[in-house]
């Protein structure tokens, strides 16, 4: 079977299930399919255990199965993620989702707007790829991931006023009015990247997905 690269949770059953911290050990173990015995000797638990943690997996969409393996003279059923990695919609939160607010002048420089606005774009990114795998057409979606470092506050702030005029110019050359064509939304955000974070091998770094 196919498995996907990235699956968005939408329903909050399967995020229930999914954040459990043995199912989520369970679910990075079965990046490759893997029989309960194996699973159990992975994860240093019972055997019996891993059953009922794979059940409430699979129940959930978030683990299938992958066939089957002789050993030892026994036939052993194997289990795979339906996913390499998973991402948790902030819809599964209802009514207490952050969301850009559509009756207020949005503060372009506020972090709670850049994380509402990231958790839209998950929300409904994740609704497309679920409509893409019934349909079987490919998602139209194009990413931008770039580093920059600025010497001073001010300088980011006159980067944020320029990429707004440019961006702002390009979507004016290439916007059509009507219900001919179809709308797409565009998001660019720009955060200080966390000490943690491994450092590019260059001063940046772009990713695009057709």
């Amino acid at each position: 079977m196919s498995i996907e690269a990235v699956d968005v949770i939408a329903a909050p059953a399967a995020a229930i299930v999914a954040l459990d911290p043995v199912r989520s050990r369970m679910l990075a173990e079965l990046r490759q399919p893997r029989s309960a015995t194996e699973l159990a000797r992975a994860l240093g638990l019972p055997r019996q255990r891993v059953h009922y943690h794979a059940r409430q997996l699979e129940a959930q969409g978030l683990v299938t199965g992958a066939g089957e393996r002789r050993w030892g003279g026994l036939t052993e059923r194997l289990l795979v993620a339906t996913a390499e990695a998973y991402l948790v919609s902030p819809e599964v939160l209802g009514a207490a989702a952050a969301r850009p607010s559509p009756d207020e002048r949005p503060d372009r420089l506020s972090a709670a707007y850049l994380v509402a606005v990231a958790g839209r774009a998950v929300q409904e990114v994740g609704a497309l790829l679920r409509r893409c795998r019934e349909t079987g057409q490919q998602a139209e979606t194009f990413a931008l991931d770039a580093e920059i470092t600025f010497s001073t506050p001010a300088a980011r702030a006159d980067f944020a006023r320029d990429l707004a005029e440019a961006v702002t110019a390009v979507i004016a050359r290439h916007h059509v009015e009507g219900p001919a064509g179809r709308r797409h939304r565009l998001v660019v955000g720009a955060y200080p990247i966390p000490q943690s974070a491994p450092a590019d091998a260059g001063p940046s770094r772009e990713q695009s997905h057709g």
